[in-house]
């Protein structure tokens, strides 16, 4: 993995674990940084000894305050910024995924929606977003799932602000829908479609 990519992989694993973590109240991480933020930060830099480590570890908490993510001293306490917030969620909303069932449940989940002229910007990443998560287009404005995913969209909705326009719906029948199973077995071979 090139340094770049590597660096944007733990920038965004610090942001969630200083966001997501019992430890850190408000954002905050507490005095002496390198404690807190160790266990997110050795998934990366396991490879290199403690001194190196360390360094490594001020190098991105010195970036990151370069860019707005975090703000305050790395001895006395950081707190992540709203600008570290909008990464974040730009990172969580990035690597949303549907989770393949073992064994596949015989519920098609529906996604259609009406959007109007003046979000076009939005229903355009809606449906590429939908495209990148697997679904299949039905028609113009409907697409198809076989596995739970409400909470997904609800998260791409609302990320575009198009939720009042998009339906969620589940169901156990569709015509033709054996041509639909093959189409899924194909992409998610693992899937028992029976």
């Amino acid at each position: 993995m090139p340094k770049r990519d590597a660096t944007a992989d733990v920038i965004d694993a610090v942001l969630g674990f200083a966001a997501s973590s019992a430890v850190l109240a408000a954002g905050f991480v507490v005095p002496n940084a390198l404690v807190v933020l160790e266990k997110p930060l050795n998934r990366y830099l396991k490879h290199l000894d403690e001194y190196a480590r360390e360094r490594e570890a001020r190098r991105i908490i010195s970036y990151m305050k370069s860019r707005g993510y975090i703000a305050g001293e790395y001895e006395f306490g950081l707190k992540i910024t709203q600008r570290g917030r909008k990464r974040l969620q730009s990172a969580e909303f990035n690597s949303l995924t549907i989770a393949p069932q073992k064994r596949w449940d015989h519920i098609w989940r529906l996604v259609f929606y009406d959007i109007p002229e003046d979000h076009r910007y939005g229903r355009q990443t809606l449906t590429a977003k939908l495209r990148e998560l697997g679904f299949f287009q039905l028609q113009q404005s409907v697409w198809i799932h076989p596995f739970p995913c409400r909470a997904v969209i609800e998260k791409v909705t609302n990320n575009f602000g198009l939720a009042p326009y998009v339906s969620y719906i589940k169901t156990n029948h569709l015509d033709n829908q054996k041509a639909l199973i093959k189409r899924f077995a194909k992409r998610l071979p693992t899937t028992s479609f029976k």
